[in-house]
């Protein structure tokens, strides 16, 4: 199931396109189904009318749609209901348009949408969580918020977020959600670290320190914590140099030489890349004089 953005505004890369198809390619010759509908950023997108895929995709439409699987697969009915943006906007919530669902049967919905809405992110065919759940499906797969997050309910509702971190601001490991229909027809989710690499803003604490090599040793430490914390093979961080320490101006002075220590460390480390040094250290402040001196 993918809820939407396969592609990121107005791609227009043939080659992109043909890494997509080569990878569901792959899923039709494993004997797996895909279901795609298609979200802001791919009604954007040039080639998401170009590309042809296997018979096995099934790419939802501008209007709802429903496609029932086979009840001798799994022993009960189920449902994909589906409906992708025509336009780049959509600023009323889909959900009245999509069909009721289908009793005695699991019901999954694809959405793309803001949901309840997102500091970070635009609002787009914007659905109250509530209504979500009060729909009678038993799952919905949405898709447009880049963070993932799940919410139980009448009915299970799942934003996975994305497969991989752009830069530092989608920082933290990036999954897909595997989702299990038992013969009960309960569903149990599975969050599955795929990224790559991921990002992260390291906070490297110079509080003290008096010593140019005293700094660097912080930093090492500060990136091996972060390499240990890391879930994906590559870790890309940016380093915060923070703290009250006598060594601020000249920190702030070398920080080109600070940065070239920093690369050497993350090359010992192993797959560590530094994306940006800051320096924001400041020297410590002073005691205010006792009175009488």
């Amino acid at each position: 199931l993918i809820a939407g953005d396969l592609y990121d505004g107005h791609q227009t890369s043939m080659k992109t396109a043909r890494f997509l198809a080569d990878e569901v390619g792959r899923l039709h010759e494993a004997g797996i189904r895909t279901f795609i509908i298609r979200g802001n950023h791919d009604a954007l997108s040039k080639i998401t009318k170009q590309l042809i895929l296997p018979d096995s995709v099934h790419c939802f439409g501008s209007k709802a749609g429903c496609v029932a699987m086979e009840k001798e697969a799994y022993g009960f009915a189920v449902n994909i209901h589906g409906l992708s943006f025509k336009e780049e906007k959509a600023p009323e919530s889909l959900l009245p348009s999509y069909r009721m669902p289908i009793p005695d049967s699991v019901n999954i919905g694809l959405m793309h949408t803001s949901l309840d809405g997102s500091p970070h992110h635009d609002n787009y065919a914007a659905c109250k969580l509530v209504a979500l759940h009060a729909s009678g499906f038993t799952y919905w797969a949405l898709g447009h918020i880049h963070a993932r997050s799940a919410y139980a309910g009448s009915c299970m509702v799942v934003m996975p977020g994305m497969t991989q971190g752009r830069d530092v601001n989608e920082a933290g490991p990036k999954s897909v959600s595997l989702v299990t229909i038992a013969d009960d027809q309960t569903i149990d989710i599975e969050e599955r670290h795929i990224s790559a690499a991921e990002f992260a803003t390291v906070p490297i604490d110079m509080m003290g320190v008096g010593t140019w090599e005293e700094a660097i040793g912080i930093i090492e430490k500060g990136l091996g914590q972060a390499q240990l914390q890391a879930t994906s093979d590559v870790l890309i961080a940016r380093l915060c140099i923070e703290g009250q320490t006598p060594m601020a101006a000249r920190l702030r002075w070398d920080v080109e030489l600070l940065r070239a220590e920093a690369d050497r460390l993350a090359d010992q480390g192993g797959r560590v890349f530094i994306e940006k040094l800051e320096v924001r250290a400041q020297e410590p402040k002073q005691d205010a004089q006792k009175d009488g001196n």
